[in-house]
């Protein structure tokens, strides 16, 4: 499989693209862009998050916890004085770090149920989700949310599976297979869980007309006209 360097890599340039892409046709801001490349990143290093003592457990269970932090303030910022909402704060980011990411990793089997496609299809709706309901965000910024950490974790499962391939010898390596599959059949329960859970994020998803969006022809002519430089390269005019 492919290592942390090229997972973090490959998942920042990919997501980075795409954030331009969107950017410049009008459907994000500039903070907008940064908030989808890190998710579109963090996606793409998410499915090692079941390698206990590896550096994607450690750093995702610290953004969960940090997002799980500040959703409290956020709810709770009417409530609560400063210093009530730091101590609530500080409390919940270490409950997230400490002792969930322990007892998630007593239970957890690396290239089991968290490799697969169902995984994938739960960040992107659990993402979506949470983005609107915890965050705030729009509709449409929620959608793209969840699309980027999704995306980035499907990114993450075609990686391992590519270095599944022995290109030279023209043959498959033994960990063919067990990256990018739709359930870990091995797990079943598991397995059940995570389709139970994107089923029950599904019904609480936003509107997704905004997402709708992109398979118009309104969207394929908004491209076309932002591809590529309708005059010369780069600034340059064309005689």
């Amino acid at each position: 499989m492919a290592n942390f360097a090229t997972h973090i890599s490959v998942a920042a340039v990919g997501a980075g693209l795409f954030a331009t892409a969107a950017l410049k046709l009008g459907q994000v801001d500039e903070p907008g862009a940064v908030v989808l490349t890190l998710l579109g990143t963090l996606g793409g290093i998410l499915p090692d998050i079941d390698l206990k003592y590896s550096y994607p457990s450690r750093i995702i269970f610290s953004v969960f916890g940090m997002m799980a932090a500040f959703a409290s303030v956020f709810a709770l910022r009417e409530q609560f004085s400063i210093i009530e909402l730091w101590m609530t704060a500080t409390l919940v980011f270490l409950l997230v770090r400490y002792p969930l990411w322990a007892i998630f990793h007593k239970f957890a089997e690396h290239r089991g149920a968290i490799h697969s496609v169902a995984m994938a299809l739960l960040v992107w709706l659990g993402c979506t989700s949470l983005a609107f309901h915890a965050f705030g965000q729009s509709p449409g910024m929620a959608w793209l949310s969840g699309s980027f950490a999704g995306g980035g974790f499907l990114l993450h499962l075609l990686l391992d599976e590519l270095y599944s391939v022995d290109f030279m010898n023209n043959s498959l390596k033994r960990s063919f297979g067990s990256a990018m599959k739709l359930i870990d059949t091995g797990a079943l329960i598991p397995s059940a869980c995570i389709v139970l859970l994107a089923g029950l994020f599904w019904l609480t998803t936003p509107p997704a007309d905004a997402l709708l969006w992109f398979g118009t022809s309104e969207f394929s002519d908004a491209l076309k006209n932002v591809l590529l430089p309708q005059g010369g390269w780069f600034g340059t005019q064309v005689q």
